[in-house]
């Protein structure tokens, strides 16, 4: 049999042009280019990226003395990020992490069986060298130190849990005399559950305690906190951070909400694999991928991914303030800290702004509305409007900003 002639390499390919990834490889996330920047950052394979600073404080949060204070404030920015699952990050976006944002620690929420799930699809992929061990250094960016923080140990996600998780986050919005805006129980239910079991841990070190006690220690090193789409254990942290330090609860809905813009293409693709693989199946391929019948429908899928505002909303009015008794009890009596520690933390997160430029504003994105999500053609998003959630949220404040 004749030799096959050698291949040639074709001079006319541009020089720039990728190949394209092996086939059972996770699609490579490409940053969306009409997200804002900030609070959103481009990190190289890794989505849903953001600095939570520069939200501005709300004039109504000062008191007494304080109120007199024409000085405006904002949250602290450069300080905490949060995103979704690092594992595709490249070499460039580890660099854009360590040599640009001067990140030093990385607090992972997710549970063992989740790690081992997406690592074990990762396995033997030609850009990861994963391993289905959730403490592994693999997973550990170079120069970051990873935190193994899991909001639910790996007990919680047995068939009842599951069933109880799955009710929640499939559950519609509807609107009730309860609050003013649409918002979905089972998400008020769901996000109790994340802020309850994020501060008690029999295995591993409570996740919220842990990481609040880091930022109290550590309050000039960078970090982020993330799950797997960023949206759920990240998003409730996240809010709860917001409002201890004095955001307005529309502002703290608008940046909750953007995790659907923010997971860019990989929006689709969470949706289809867990429709096909359910609850847990986010990062990582099923094995029932090629299955003709999904485990559950797409539009059931896309709640569980979806992040509108007035689920989070919801939560801080619902569970916040009226379960928990405020942020500040909630920190004390749930997560342990002292209260000198809350007001320590309190005054590590907020700072004076220095330059308008620093602010991040509210504003609209093309093709998504806060109380709507991604206009796909997802039912019930019709009705949502291209101006962002509340087009007033800070101006107020703003207005000093702008006058020095």
């Amino acid at each position: 049999m004749a030799e096959s002639a050698p291949q040639t390499l074709n001079v006319d390919q541009p020089n720039d042009q990728a190949p394209p990834p092996p086939p059972h490889l996770p699609e490579h996330f490409t940053f969306p280019s009409h997200i804002p920047t900030p609070p959103f950052v481009n990190i190289d394979g890794v989505p849903n990226f953001r600095d939570m600073g520069g939200y501005l404080i709300a004039s109504s949060y000062f008191s007494g003395a304080q109120a007199s204070n024409t000085t405006p404030m904002m949250v602290r920015r450069g300080l905490l990020y949060r995103c979704a699952h690092p594992q595709l990050l490249t070499e460039k976006g580890n660099k854009t992490m360590t040599d640009d944002l001067g990140i030093k620690h990385i607090f992972d929420f997710r549970s063992a069986p989740e790690v081992k799930k997406l690592s074990a699809s990762l396995e033997k992929t030609s850009n990861t060298d994963a391993t289905t061990n959730p403490h592994s250094s693999v997973l550990q960016p170079d120069g970051i130190t990873r935190h193994f923080t899991p909001v639910y140990e790996e007990e919680d996600y047995g068939p009842v849990n599951l069933a109880r998780k799955l009710q929640w986050y499939t559950s519609a919005q509807s609107t009730d005399s309860k609050l003013p805006f649409a918002y979905s129980e089972g998400f008020v239910h769901a996000y109790r559950d994340i802020a309850t079991h994020a501060t008690i841990s029999e295995k591993s070190p409570a996740a919220y305690p842990t990481i609040l006690r880091h930022i109290i220690n550590q309050p000039d090193e960078p970090l982020v906190f993330h799950c797997t789409a960023g949206k759920d254990r990240t998003g409730v942290l996240a809010a709860l951070l917001l409002r201890l330090a004095g955001v307005d609860d529309e502002t703290i809905a608008w940046e909750y909400a953007l995790t659907e813009p923010g997971l860019g293409s990989w929006r689709n693709l969470f949706i289809e694999r867990i429709s096909k693989g359910g609850m847990g199946q986010a990062g990582a391929q099923s094995k029932d991928a090629n299955s003709e019948k999904p485990k559950m429908s797409r539009e059931e899928a896309a709640r569980i991914c979806g992040s509108r505002a007035g689920n989070v909303k919801a939560f801080l009015k619902i569970v916040v303030d009226g379960d928990f008794g405020g942020v500040e009890k909630y920190l004390v009596e749930k997560c342990g800290l002292t209260k000198d520690e809350v007001e320590k933390l309190r005054g590590i997160l907020v700072v004076p702004v220095e330059k308008v430029e620093d602010v991040v504003r509210v504003q609209g994105i093309q093709g998504w509305t806060p109380e709507g999500g991604v206009q796909d053609g997802e039912k019930g998003q019709e009705n949502g409007r291209e101006l962002p959630l509340n087009e007033n949220a800070g101006r107020e404040t703003e207005g000093k900003v702008m006058a020095g």
